[in-house]
């Protein structure tokens, strides 16, 4: 990474730790300026700064000073790219780009920042304040912060109702004293003074320093104070209920999770998850293991309210503490419908991405689980299987390819997809995957034909395949051989319940 990258994501960059790092460095530079400023008012008026004080002063300003220029010299102008550009062309864009931002409001901030360098400015110090304005940006990723943005946004109506009637409140009130007092109380110049007069009245406060002299001024002031009461009371419900509707559910949600293991990720969203979910309730029934959902974006209306969502983005690996991965069974990797259009090959790089970030993940946590994540990945275009498999995925499903690998296959063999349906939708008989028995077969390694003879009597489910060291084989010749730690595929009504001979862990 080159410097000037490196210096623009430590000043830019909220996403670095660097970046919070200095901006807490700049937050007590200029506290400390402050500090040193209401010393010397309070303490040496009138009397010289000492030496170490005026050291520290211009240090503040030089380190301010070394700021402004890297801002300057790392700022990110637009340019064409289509075209070479002349150097001449090249400078415009780049003196514009500064110039934006010495006029931008952040620019404007810094700038004033740096007056007190000249000695006759000196007093002006205590602008350095506006300074900390900046710091307020941090606030802006914060999640407190984030979900209170969130409450006002979902009730915006009813904020803006409760604001305007408020103001509307303290207007009308102004308005009235003034014809009623103006030129008659002497406490009244102007509007500014009724105005000043309300807002002081409305929140209870009561200064005194301007009382209505007449009598309708009087009943004026006492409509004022009970409706004061009022109109207080409503904005301040409108904001207690709007913190409790969006803060008790993520409350409910981190005490639901709180001991979740074994549990089903999803990762993304898109309008078929809900198909996906019912499809997973039909195949598991009452054993369906706890579900977790985790896209960029809030809590869809479709989710049914047994399954826990989160809002998370998925291919940065701090996010997957929220749906506690290190505990989880399974990971569903869905093509998410916030990354592009159907069918886009940007959501395929949005899954292969994710399965990346997953399988780093997991190498930091992999020494305390028993056994590795199995990650099952939605592709939308089949070329892109072969990347997902390099992923780290166990499985990949080309969706789209299979609905229509089905029909096609259906057009020239009637009752295929009868068949097809049958087993895919969580009928009576699916297709499973298992141990070979132990207790059935003993140590002995036998031919597929007499694995399916043995099989079909002993359990009364139809082996199809055999799973040897990862490669899958439908339907092998008969005289295959099958051994004890290979996994069988096979038709059944249900998951095969057998004791391989192995003690559970403690």
């Amino acid at each position: 990474m080159s410097l000037k990258r490196t210096v623009w994501r430590i000043l830019n960059d909220p996403d670095d730790p660097r970046y919070r790092g200095f901006l807490g460095f700049i937050t007590m530079l200029i506290l400390l300026s402050f500090g040193m400023l209401v010393y010397e008012v309070l303490y040496l008026p009138g009397q010289q700064m000492p030496r170490w004080m005026l050291i520290t002063d211009q240090s503040i300003l030089g380190i301010f000073f070394v700021e402004y220029i890297a801002r300057l010299w790392v700022i990110r102008g637009w340019k064409p790219k289509a075209i070479k550009l002349t150097w001449l062309q090249k400078a415009k864009y780049w003196i514009i780009s500064r110039l934006k931002f010495i006029f931008s409001v952040w620019g404007l901030i810094d700038l004033v920042a740096l007056l007190p360098i000249f000695p006759f400015l000196r007093s002006l110090r205590i602008l350095r304040l506006l300074r900390l304005l900046r710091s307020v940006k941090l606030f802006r990723y914060a999640r407190p912060i984030q979900t209170l943005m969130l409450a006002v946004r979902d009730n915006s109506l009813l904020f803006g109702v409760s604001i305007s009637f408020v103001f509307g409140t303290i207007f009308l009130s102004a308005v009235m004293l003034f014809f009623a007092e103006f030129g008659i109380n002497e406490q009244i110049q102007g509007i500014d003074d009724t105005l000043w007069w309300a807002i002081v009245t409305v929140s209870t406060v009561g200064f005194g320093d301007i009382t209505p002299a007449t009598s309708g001024g009087r009943i004026i002031g006492a409509g004022l104070m009970l409706m004061g009461m009022f109109v207080i009371a409503l904005f301040a419900g409108v904001i207690s209920s709007t913190l409790v509707g969006h803060l008790l559910p993520l409350r409910l949600e981190q005490v639901r999770m709180s001991s979740i293991s074994d549990h089903i990720v999803i990762v993304g969203w898109n309008d078929d998850v809900p198909m996906l979910l019912q499809q997973m309730r039909q195949e598991h029934g009452e054993e369906l293991p706890p579900v977790i959902l985790m896209a960029p974006r809030d809590r869809p209306e479709a989710l049914h309210q047994e399954y826990i969502f989160v809002h998370g983005d998925f291919t940065k690996e701090e996010e997957y503490d929220k749906v506690r991965l290190l505990f989880a069974r399974t990971v569903i990797v869905v093509a998410d419908q916030s990354v592009g259009p159907a069918r886009s090959q940007a959501r395929d790089a949005s899954t292969v991405l994710t399965i990346f970030t997953i399988r780093s993940l997991e190498r930091s946590f992999e020494h305390k689980r028993s056994r590795p994540l199995h990650i099952v990945a939605e592709i939308l275009d089949p070329e892109n299987i072969s990347h997902a498999k390099v992923a780290g995925a166990d499985e990949v499903i080309p969706s789209a390819l299979m609905a229509y690998s089905i029909i096609a296959h259906t057009a020239g063999n009637p009752g295929v997809g009868v068949a097809m349906s049958d087993l895919l939708l969580a009928s009576k008989q699916n297709v499973y995957t298992a141990d070979l028995p132990v207790e059935l077969f003993g140590t002995e390694e036998l031919q597929f034909r007499e694995v399916r003879r043995r099989m079909h009597e002993e359990r009364g489910v139809l082996v199809v395949g055999v799973l040897h060291q990862g490669i899958l084989q439908m339907n092998p010749p008969a005289d295959t051989r099958v051994y004890l730690n290979d996994d069988i595929v096979y038709i059944g009504q249900e998951l095969l319940d057998h004791d391989n001979g192995e003690e559970d862990e403690d």
